[in-house]
């Protein structure tokens, strides 16, 4: 059963903590925020970072890059594959993470803060966002992801 922490800021699904102050795409295992009315922060879920295990690099798609919804922004490398890291939102890559870039531990250790990944300018956030999850719809939409990776939880 989901969990609220602390101010009501996280909610716990099998172990894995989303904070309640951004929207997420749970089929591609990312989160956004806005930074303010055009531009967002995305980054991995912690439930992307338990099915990784561990990142050991991230390489991001050029800055002033076009992404149309459901493109890549750039790869994660894992031991034994590369993944893509895909954009819920149309945008214009306008930073990328480069701490993130030299030391690709700080998306596992901190993928809601010090690991982000992009920073996307988008023409319409109101109107993006409506196809994401946030607030209570969190945890339905992260259990049904982890019921279909059988994924059974992580240890807090």
């Amino acid at each position: 059963m989901p969990e609220r922490h602390g101010k009501a800021d996280m909610i716990a699904v099998r172990g894995c903590m989303f904070p309640d102050d951004r929207c997420y795409d749970a089929r591609k295992n990312v989160w956004l925020k806005s930074e303010d009315s055009n531009v967002v922060l995305l980054g991995a879920t912690s439930f992307g970072v338990a099915l990784a295990s561990e990142f050991l690099a991230f390489i991001p798609k050029p800055i002033g890059t076009l992404v149309e919804a459901d493109r890549a922004v750039g790869l994660l490398e894992l031991a034994k594959t590369i993944v893509s890291v895909r954009t819920p939102i149309a945008g214009e890559i306008v930073a990328f993470n480069q701490a993130a870039v030299v030391d690709p531990s700080i998306i596992n250790a901190d993928p809601y803060e010090d690991g982000w990944l992009v920073k996307l300018k988008v023409d319409n956030w109101g109107g993006a966002k409506r196809s994401l999850v946030s607030g209570s719809a969190i945890a339905p939409a992260f259990e049904e992801a982890m019921r279909l990776e059988n994924f059974e939880g992580r240890e807090e």
